[in-house]
């Protein structure tokens, strides 16, 4: 067993494996060896029996639909390195489109930034990260998940508050000066919640009544109460739901509302500004 390197070993996984791709394995077997990739390919390293073992129970994890991720315990976002595991959500590029839009309106000032249904941590610590001198409160109704949020926070050595909240209850006094949610919003009648990968993740970070559009509501509604006079929220949704959640917006007494589209030129995110009558 001793004389099978890391190398050849992706070769003959390669062939042997067909659910499972020539970059699954190599994260997998960096994940076993605990190297980068630098070493794997100048080294060749050799896998023990223990190696082996833990490799193949991970591969038929993965075979089974479950996330690269949740494998690794491991996820770049952004400039972040993160944990994650089944608790929370599986940060995804297309809620970059958030960080983008928020860095590109808002410079380094001082501001309060409320990070709703935080999961990970992923957004409000980018935030932190990018611009330290905002205050950053994440919130999630999850226990299990602001314990991997915690675990994010001092990971990457940054000051964010985490609060155990619903979307509203713990910040009625409050007056933010941005708003910013990943919310779930997929319909419970949406088939791509049975699907590999979707099916590993936590239901109530991903599914919301009515359509998907309950929580979202939610959000837009409590978010008027919360924020300052002039401050913005930011919401992701699914691509065919902008159309209602700027209707939301307007419901709210927001303006000055715009869409913003993803990588895949899918509308992803809503923004707008409160203005109070």
């Amino acid at each position: 067993m001793n004389g099978i390197f890391a190398l050849n070993q992706i070769k003959e996984l390669k062939k042997s494996k067909k659910l499972c791709s020539q970059l699954d394995i190599e994260l997998l077997i960096l994940h076993v060896l605990k190297i980068d990739k630098n070493v794997l390919f100048r080294d060749n390293p050799p896998l023990t029996e223990e190696n082996l073992l833990e490799l193949e129970a991970l591969i038929e994890r993965r075979e089974k639909g479950e996330p690269i991720a949740y494998l690794t315990n491991n996820i770049g976002f952004w400039s972040l390195d993160l944990y994650v595991d089944d608790r929370v959500l599986v940060p995804r590029p297309e809620t970059e489109t958030l960080i983008k839009e928020v860095l590109e309106k808002f410079d380094t000032q001082k501001r309060y930034v409320l990070d709703l249904g935080t999961g990970s941590g992923a957004i409000g610590l980018t935030l932190a990260k990018e611009r330290p001198n905002w205050q950053v409160v994440c919130s999630d109704i999850s226990l299990e998940a602001l314990k991997v949020a915690s675990k994010n926070k001092n990971r990457n050595s940054l000051d964010v508050f985490l609060v155990n909240s619903d979307w509203s209850n713990s910040f009625k006094s409050c007056q933010f000066d941005i708003i910013i949610s990943n919310p779930p919003y997929i319909s419970p009648t949406d088939l791509r919640i049975f699907s590999d990968g979707l099916k590993f993740e936590p239901t109530g970070a991903l599914v919301s009544e009515s359509d998907g559009l309950r929580d979202l509501k939610k959000i837009v509604q409590s978010s008027s109460q919360m924020l300052a006079d002039g401050g913005y929220l930011f919401v992701e949704h699914g691509y065919d739901q902008s159309d209602m959640v700027v209707s939301f917006f307007n419901n709210f007494n927001f303006s000055c509302i715009r869409k913003y589209k993803d990588l895949n030129d899918d509308d992803r995110v809503c923004s707008g500004k409160l203005e109070r009558c």
